[in-house]
């Protein structure tokens, strides 16, 4: 239940079309991106959220039929998974860490992310992450704990 790309922009999606979890349709939180996409393709679900990287990437592996399964909607470009280091560290450390990120061309290092590379993040880059909680009257603090 705590996914952006699973729950939260999916929700947000119907929510723009007037549609609101448990008035017109019943939202199933099932674990896993994978897990999503083989209830919609086995007919267990009838539609479903996950992140269109790991979509691909099961339609790559032979795990979903692409015959089976169709993208219907897509949302806005979500950040992805910040990674951050404590305040407290030594500021040349820091410095060092964030170089040695935003300078990684590794494909080994970077496939599994499904990424070409890091790009250094702004907190107010994640406004729309706040927004759609706004909207949809959920405290995102509760997706932390």
């Amino acid at each position: 239940p705590a996914s952006t790309s699973s729950r939260l922009f999916p929700e947000l999606t119907l929510a723009n079309q007037n549609l609101k979890s448990g008035e017109h349709y019943e939202a199933v939180f099932l674990g896993a991106h994978d897990a999503v996409a083989l209830a919609v393709q086995n007919g267990n679900a009838e539609a479903g959220g996950l992140s269109r990287p790991i979509f691909e990437s099961l339609i790559e592996k032979g795990t979903i039929d692409p015959d089976k399964v169709a993208i219907v909607a897509e949302s806005d470009p979500i950040p992805q998974y910040p990674w951050t280091m404590r305040s407290d560290l030594d500021p040349e450390l820091k410095e060092e860490i964030r170089t040695a990120f935003l300078s990684l061309e590794n494909e080994a290092v970077l496939g599994p992310f499904k990424a070409d590379g890091f790009a250094a993040m702004e907190d107010s880059d994640y406004d729309g992450i706040r927004k759609a909680g706004e909207i949809l009257e959920l405290d995102l603090g509760e997706f932390v704990q």
